[in-house]
């Protein structure tokens, strides 16, 4: 799993930034306005694990590479089991500066982002035991050599080469000493990267990398258990035997090749020739009614559904495990109608509990109360410089109350706004349907726990979602939003939305109406 990760001069990235990216599960967002940053950090990882060209920052073109140095270093989360012999040696290594190092350590250029990746470190402290774990900043410079970002300081080289070590950083030779680790680190991951612009007939098509990444399969390994050497040689057998009777009946005259290397068809021209003929002429298609129509007769909104659908059906019924595999989608809602960005949050959700990570970026911020487990990163500016809020799903308008009480000044007014709207658009768009989501709308963590404890049998089959919003007040604020939109849609509304809170020292108190699947409950403990 990757929990962060650092940049230096990456498209949008000027200098060193680092990215939080969870804390706690693999479901991962990166939330925030259009050119700030959220896809340059797939994009980044698409560099990194497929060795896709690097899209540097404009001031490495202005100042060169040798004066930026850009790099892309992930910092990754590795069970200690899964290494052994000398990778595990290094990782060892590399783990004792990464949980060791201090802000005194590193460069007061540099000692910002350290702060970062110190408070992401604590709280991923508190979620796993890293005991049996190692954290891994381990990456790449523009040259593919070994990078460690602000890790590799004094305190790096006296951990490698001794106390008497007296130099700021580690040179490059002794940074190639991690490139066996870096080599396993990079081939334990298959990263496959849907950016917005991509061509959904030809990402669909089976020959692509990315579909057969997903089945878990080539299509060359799957031709081999279908059509057999065996069957391969009775071809050139017959064949052969065709021209040789050409040849008496011809009388002098024969059908040969140039030399005699290459008589025969080999195992893999049939399976090249099969995928052309066989497989090439086949596109995906949709089932309308007792039609079907090709994708590239679809909407733009429908493309983007089926990407993610033919994705999620693959990792389930296919692909025998996708412990592996890293997805990276930008932007799943572009063109989806609101209505059908539940559907593709809850369905990319899924996907993530199939494989290692899934990281997206987005505009709707409806998923932000919907999803169970995971993290999502807002991603601003404050004086030209990026700042970055990592929210855990699990509490996440808790979080973001917290945040805005200590007046932090970094969750932009929109973002707080939006995720109010969204949610109250989510509920009541998942509510309507012949399967309809069934919501209890609570004030804390701790009722959450209590209520998903008591109604986990409907939690799992009756679509029931539970979600805690940080307390009396937002569920009077909630209740309001969905009051309102309830009364255009309560025809429709086919699920239950239940709000409840308890009884403060300080009483909320506002009316409530008399809806059939709306309900505003408050628990009395009443004394018998």
């Amino acid at each position: 799993m990757i929990v962060g990760a650092f940049f230096r001069y990456f498209k949008t990235y000027q200098g060193v930034n680092f990215v939080p990216i969870t804390d706690q599960g693999n479901f991962c967002g990166l939330l925030g306005e259009n050119g700030i940053g959220k896809s340059s950090v797939l994009e980044a990882f698409d560099c990194f694990f497929n060795n896709k060209q690097w899209n540097m920052n404009i001031a490495t073109k202005k100042s060169g590479l040798a004066k930026t140095k850009p790099y892309i270093v992930p910092v990754f989360l590795v069970e200690k089991s899964s290494l052994s012999g000398v990778n595990y040696e290094l990782a060892d290594t590399l783990n004792n500066i990464a949980i060791e190092l201090s802000e005194d350590d590193v460069p007061s250029a540099n000692r910002e982002d350290f702060r970062s990746y110190s408070e992401l470190l604590n709280r991923v402290r508190r979620n796993y035991d890293l005991e049996g774990y190692f954290v891994l900043p381990l990456g790449i410079d523009h040259l593919s050599q070994p990078n460690v970002s602000i890790f590799n300081c004094n305190r790096f080289g006296v951990m490698i080469y001794g106390d008497d070590y007296d130099d700021n950083s580690v040179n490059e030779e002794g940074l190639e000493r991690f490139k066996p680790l870096l080599d396993v680190l990079k081939k334990s991951v298959e990263y496959i990267y849907i950016p917005k612009e991509i061509d959904p007939e030809l990402f669909t098509r089976l020959e692509t990398n990315e579909i057969q990444v997903l089945m878990g399969e080539t299509l060359h390994e799957i031709l081999e258990q279908r059509v057999t050497q065996a069957q391969i040689r009775d071809i050139n057998n017959s064949l052969n035997e065709f021209i040789n009777s050409l040849a008496s009946e011809l009388d002098g005259y024969s059908y040969r090749t140039p030399t005699d290397r290459q008589q025969n068809l080999r195992k893999n021209d049939v399976y090249n020739l099969i995928i052309e003929a066989f497989f090439n002429i086949r596109k995906l298609h949709k089932r309308e009614g007792y039609h079907w129509l090709e994708i590239g007769e679809l909407s733009s909104g429908e493309k983007q559904k089926a990407i993610i659908d033919v994705a999620h059906k693959l990792l389930l019924h296919h692909r025998n495990s996708g412990n592996n595999l890293i997805i990276g989608i930008d932007e799943p809602e572009s063109s989806l109608h609101m209505s059908a960005c539940f559907d593709q949050f809850d369905a990319i959700y899924e996907i993530s509990k199939s494989c290692k990570q899934v990281l997206f970026s987005s505009h709707w911020y409806g998923f932000l109360p919907t999803i169970e487990s995971g993290s999502a990163t807002v991603i601003t500016k404050k004086d030209n410089n990026h700042v970055f809020d990592l929210v855990n799903l699990v509490n996440y308008r808790e979080q973001v109350k917290q945040m805005s009480r200590e007046s932090r000044k970094r969750l932009p007014y929109d973002i707080r706004l939006k995720s109010i709207n969204d949610f109250v658009q989510s509920v009541i768009t998942s509510a309507i349907g012949e399967k309809p989501f069934s919501w209890i709308i609570c004030e804390g963590t701790s009722e959450r726990i209590y209520l998903e404890y008591y109604f986990k049998d409907l939690v799992q089959e009756n679509r029931l979602r539970i979600v805690p919003v940080g307390g009396a007040g937002e569920i009077k604020r909630l209740y309001n939003h969905l009051s309102t939109s309830y009364e255009d849609f309560k025809e429709d509304i086919t699920g239950n939305i239940v709000l409840i809170s308890d009884t403060d020292s300080q009483l909320v108190s506002y009316d409530t109406k008399n809806f059939d699947k709306l309900r505003c409950k408050r628990i009395v403990n009443c004394e018998v």
